[in-house]
């Protein structure tokens, strides 16, 4: 079995209004919370979407969509009482011309994020072949932004990955953790 069995890519996952209303919303809220990355190793602009709005709703409807087709083809992912939980959905911007994070990485690199089981990402865009892809270390797997696909891949240290630099559009993502909830004691 290869690392690559357990990256699924859901395609047109998102409606076309979604997407552009994500896109709108990310371009237009001046409220919402806003980080400006612009260290040596990642420069983009990231939104978080408020939790309860009618944009966090019709997109957390695709993230449980995505995440119930995920669980039935990998039901050992979590084998709990309760349900994995994703707390934020941040919308992102990565500019050309320098912009992203591009070194390799994975979403769990300390205790602070251990909770994290899989990764989400949708895509809000089309981006050209050879850019733009999120690229995995160790199969050299690649993925080519596709506007409405999302997908999924486990969080952990194997699947450490990374976005390549986009040259002739900016793509926009949305992306998150899906979390393992809180159990209490196992005894």
């Amino acid at each position: 079995m290869k690392l690559s069995d357990f990256c699924r890519c859901y395609t047109n996952a998102a409606d076309d209004n979604l997407v552009k209303d994500m896109i709108e919303w990310f371009e237009s809220d001046d409220e919402a919370k806003t980080v400006t990355a612009n260290r040596d190793t990642r420069k983009d602009l990231q939104k978080w979407v408020p939790v309860g709005t009618t944009l966090y709703n019709r997109i957390e409807q695709v993230k449980r969509k995505t995440l119930d087709l995920y669980l039935d083809e990998f039901p050992y992912v979590y084998k709990g009482s309760k349900q994995l939980v994703s707390e934020e959905t941040k919308i992102q911007r990565t500019d050309t011309q320098g912009g992203g994070f591009h070194n390799f990485h994975s979403e769990i690199s300390h205790y602070k994020n251990i909770r994290r089981v899989l990764v989400w990402t949708l895509y809000l865009n089309d981006i050209p072949e050879n850019e733009g892809e999120t690229e995995f270390l160790l199969e050299k797997i690649k993925i080519q932004p596709k506007k409405g696909m999302m997908c999924i891949f486990p969080a952990s240290f194997p699947w450490q990955h990374r976005g390549n630099p986009v040259h002739i559009y900016n793509k926009y993502i949305s992306t998150g953790w899906w979390l393992f909830p809180e159990e209490g004691r196992m005894d």
